[in-house]
């Protein structure tokens, strides 16, 4: 039942003379607690005349709330009613006083006061209890179930009870199946919308307020309002990149829409990673189509349909760098705002860079199409895009539009303005030196065809990437970083360009590097394991090896002992010669 309809028939009920038992269940995290105080507060707004035992006052409806929650004895309840009710009743201390006179007794025990009290003083008196699911196991549910009887029997008195059956213990469900039918006059299941539980918590959104969140939990028929608030916590924890996306609609979709499913799914998950783990598996089961030797877990498989898009999509977004981002800040609550401004500016120039690429198909349409749209216009509008944006509108990757796009701008300007064709090709070659420049390790994946269609624009340009290989190479024995990528024949260079820049290394920078860098001695071993009797190599390998058997002789025993060990090694496996 939703919120409006609930709310619609309380007023109904609540509202008549006669006693009444009402149960409102419903989920952990629906808000049914929240609901039942916002709705007390406008029957207490509402005005009627109300007589009281001493006191004569025009009031509105009143309520007792009584969780069962901490209670001990059932003696704490009802000292708890009592209480609430002389307060909403009017009773001032002195009235309290002469209903007390005359008892001659050493001590009042404030629990038995309720039987004091006629069915008068719960005259517009509503007993709210709540948290039966965590009541504790001192106090028997039956004599809970029996005070409610006797407020209801004895007092004519109205009680509302708010729970969640389904999380009674066992033996409480059983008594509370036996007891309700004859206790309980109106049973409602509270199944709010999710637009009526967003509605709780929305003044708490300080940011992405134009974001769909509503039909993002419509849905994915979520009405937890913990859960709803930790989505909303965690897109007020993001606001800082608002700024970054504000202008790229697209990329705000992609990042807000992601920090709204991890959130909605740390909500209800204890472990990440396992979560993650079991992501991993069923996407290789897939793969290898095995899904028949695959065991479904119904709970990660309802977190995974929190994330929009089909199986493969979603396994590819849990890896992502953006997801990855948003798991580190479940598991840690701790923002790495600069890594996260790092993962989206990229995303956010390339949406820019879509833009004005749609904007040059635009104008090419309307070149071909538009009778109104002249020549000289369409050459002024392409040639001012492509000189605001040289180099930084050709894009890579294996995404559209391709860097072939940028030399097809080109040969459209020569095409059309045939006089100024010199000028156009001069600005091209200085737009790809940039882009080349800028781009060396996508220039080196041979797994393209785009590098070689850039290169084979003109001939200065294969010898301009040479000599930017060249250069980078240079530096590279200036990095220890570099020099282990090259090692490991990561930078897709021929034997001869490697070995040549290797062999500039002295064996006291060698030496330091051992010393310094473990990762630098680890890619030795394995250098020397591969390439050991390489001609190509053996300036590299002789000045290597020598500082290895170098440092086998050391005085420092813990070095001696390390290089001896990989000498040893290799000599055994005749990957290098013994001396």
């Amino acid at each position: 039942m939703s919120a409006k309809n609930l709310e619609e028939r309380l007023t109904n009920i609540l509202g008549r003379d006669d006693a009444v038992v009402v149960s409102i269940s419903g989920k952990w995290g629906v808000g049914k607690t929240y609901f039942w105080n916002e709705f007390k507060d406008k029957l207490t707004s509402k005005k009627i005349t109300s007589w009281y035992k001493f006191n004569k006052k025009s009031t509105g409806q009143k309520t007792a709330y009584i969780s069962l929650f901490g209670k001990e004895k059932i003696s704490d309840i009802r000292t708890d009613i009592f209480l609430q009710v002389i307060s909403k009743g009017g009773y001032a201390l002195e009235n309290l006083k002469k209903l007390l006179k005359g008892i001659k007794v050493p001590y009042i025990n404030t629990s038995a006061l309720i039987t004091l009290l006629d069915n008068k003083d719960f005259k517009d008196v509503i007993v709210c209890f709540d948290d039966f699911e965590r009541l504790s196991s001192s106090i028997k549910l039956e004599e809970v179930l029996g005070l409610i009887s006797e407020l209801k029997e004895q007092k004519n008195c109205k009680v509302v009870m708010i729970l969640n059956e389904g999380e009674l213990e066992s033996n409480n469900k059983e008594t509370f199946a036996k007891y309700k039918e004859k206790l309980i006059d109106y049973e409602f299941d509270y199944n709010p919308k999710p637009s009526e539980s967003l509605d709780i918590l929305k003044s708490k959104l300080a940011t992405f307020t134009d974001y769909p969140l509503e039909d993002y939990l419509t849905r994915h028929k979520i009405n937890n309002i913990r859960i709803i608030d930790r989505i909303i916590n965690a897109l007020n924890d993001f606001s800082f990149i608002q700024p970054y996306i504000k202008d790229a609609p697209e990329v705000t979709t992609e990042i807000v829409g992601s920090i709204i499913e991890i959130a909605a799914i740390n909500a209800q998950v204890s472990s990440f990673s396992d979560f993650i783990e079991y992501v991993c598996k069923r996407s290789l089961s897939l793969e290898l189509e095995e899904t028949d030797k695959f065991i479904e877990d119904k709970r990660f498989e309802e977190l995974l349909s929190l994330i929009d898009g089909d199986d493969f999509s979603r396994a590819y977004f849990l890896q992502s760098d953006v997801a990855s981002e948003l798991i580190k800040y479940c598991q840690t609550s701790l923002v790495n705002e600069e890594s996260f401004i790092r993962i989206v500016e990229p995303r956010v120039e390339n949406q820019r860079l879509y833009s004005v690429h749609r904007d040059i198909g635009v104008k090419q349409n309307k070149h071909l199409y538009d009778m109104s749209y002249g020549i000289d216009v369409h050459i002024s509008d392409l040639r001012k895009i492509l000189e605001k944006e040289r180099s930084g509108i050709i894009i890579t990757g294996s995404v559209s539009p391709p860097p072939k796009v940028f030399l097809d701008n080109i040969q459209t300007l020569e095409d059309l303005d045939s006089k100024n064709k010199e000028k156009y090709h001069d600005f091209a070659i200085e737009c790809l030196k940039e882009f080349i420049q800028g781009n060396l390790d996508w220039m080196k994946n041979a797994g393209f065809d785009d590098p070689q269609k850039i290169l084979d624009f003109d001939v200065k340009l294969s010898d301009f990437y040479k000599e930017c290989i060249e250069n980078n190479h240079q530096e590279a024995v200036n990095s220890i970083e570099k020099i282990i990528i090259l090692m490991r024949d990561e930078e897709n260079c021929d034997y001869e360009q490697r070995a040549k820049h290797l062999s500039q290394l002295s064996q006291e920078k060698i030496k330091q590097h051992m010393l310094d860098n473990a990762e630098y001695l680890k890619g030795i071993h394995k250098f020397l394991y591969s390439y050991g009797h390489r001609t190509e190599f053996a300036i590299y390998v002789k000045n290597v090896v020598s500082v290895l058997r170098e440092l086998s002789r050391s005085k420092n025993k813990n070095h001696a002992h390390k290089a001896l060990k990989i000498v040893n090694n290799l000599e055994e496996d005749n990957k290098i010669s013994k001396p």
